[in-house]
């Protein structure tokens, strides 16, 4: 059989003697193992099934039977792949619908806030809008001059049951909820301050620094890593982010992003002790329907400077289960990366080869471990000690 070629649009990217498969046009992500991240790696280099299969048995030390049986299954893969014909992605910026610019009339109140060097002007449909929403955004700046960064004009404006978010004639986000309507304000102006920051991508992960590195704590709701956030805020460690980590400059870094830390109410006997002023709080409904208070940087717990940074050195899923054993368990880059890109959001707007190369750099020289936890005592001593 004749070489092959890969696809348009078909790349590998080897992490370790394992890889990633990536489908740029369709935003498809494959993670390869080690044998299979052999045989891409030989069809992207253009050699024939047979060679691939001589070279295959030779690096693995398996029977030419099998090796060819290896690379048969791959070759299936990869007729799927050449012959799947998808339409590509919607683009970004037609996700989007567009509104005509705030009249003066449905303005009833003006705000502001600052977060990454945007200063947002916040005009309010209404007064009581303001009284219900303006609280959660502190962002640890109390006052904020409209001359201290990029300044964006956002409308936050009553529509049937919740409200509309309108920036710049974009609408941005939603609510059907007036009760969740601040946690959803807060969520738009986060988005809207990481977009324009020259960033490689945001990611679904807090962060805390100790000894100038960052820890990186992904995982999805319900995991813990806002509760370890807090707690190992409690013991040493200092907040970057919560919940959502900006990854930009050259070495990447994850830049501070100080807009509070959310504490769900199973969190809230957990965190008690660390955090006496927390059964006070202002209590908010979230858009999924559960209440969370929000500890405030640098009034509650310890929080970087906004314009901090650093070079991340660890990566820990944390995983909360009442009955497991706290423990760190190694894990490879090639399976943390896997993990990690399901909650990526690249601000170019696409996963491309350039991106996907840039993440794989990254995390070479990065040391990732699962944590499996159900005590928060545990889990601080165990990170504290890998953080040292």
């Amino acid at each position: 059989m004749a070489s092959l070629t890969l696809p348009a649009g078909l790349s590998v990217h080897l992490l370790g003697e394992e890889g990633l498969l990536l489908d740029s046009p369709h935003q498809r992500l494959y993670a390869l193992n080690a044998s299979a991240a052999f045989i891409w790696q030989g069809l992207s280099g253009g050699r024939t099934p047979a060679e691939i299969g001589r070279l295959f048995g030779e690096h693995f030390a398996v029977p030419r039977d099998l090796a060819a049986a290896y690379v048969a299954n791959v070759l299936d893969q990869y007729e799927g792949l050449r012959t799947t014909r998808i339409a590509p992605a919607e683009s970004r910026g037609s996700r989007h619908a567009r509104r005509p610019a705030v009249q003066p009339g449905q303005v009833a109140r003006i705000e502001t806030c600052a977060l990454l060097g945007n200063v947002f002007r916040i005009n309010y449909g209404s007064a009581q809008l303001a009284e219900r929403i303006q609280p959660l955004l502190y962002f640890g700046c109390p006052t904020v001059r409209t001359s201290e960064g990029a300044l964006t004009e956002v409308a936050v404006l009553a529509a049937e049951s919740g409200i509309v978010v309108v920036a710049d004639g974009e609408l941005i986000g939603a609510c059907d909820s007036l009760e969740a309507a601040a946690v959803a304000v807060r969520a738009c102006l986060i988005q809207l301050a990481v977009r324009p920051s020259g960033g490689l991508c945001a990611l679904h992960a807090g962060a805390v620094r100790r000894n100038g590195a960052a820890l990186l704590l992904p995982g999805d709701a319900g995991r813990g890593k806002s509760t370890l956030s807090a707690g190992l805020a409690a013991r040493g460690f200092e907040m970057l982010c919560d919940d959502t980590t900006l990854l930009a400059g050259e070495p990447l870094r994850a830049r501070c992003l100080p807009v509070g830390l959310c504490v769900k109410r199973g969190a809230y006997p957990v965190l008690a002790p660390d955090y006496p002023r927390l059964a006070s709080l202002p209590e908010w409904q979230r858009p999924d329907g559960q209440r969370a208070r929000y500890l405030v940087p640098g009034e509650d717990l310890a929080w970087a400077q906004p314009d901090a940074s650093a070079p991340v050195r660890w990566i820990v899923f944390p995983n909360y289960a009442p009955d497991s054993r706290t423990s760190l368990k190694p894990l490879s880059r090639h399976e943390a990366l896997s993990r990690l890109i399901h909650g990526v959001y690249f601000l170019s707007g696409t996963l491309d080869r350039r991106n996907l190369d840039t993440l794989v750099g990254w995390i070479e020289g990065i040391d990732c471990f699962d944590l499996p936890l159900s005590s928060l005592d545990v889990a601080a001593v165990l990170l504290g000690d890998l953080c040292r």
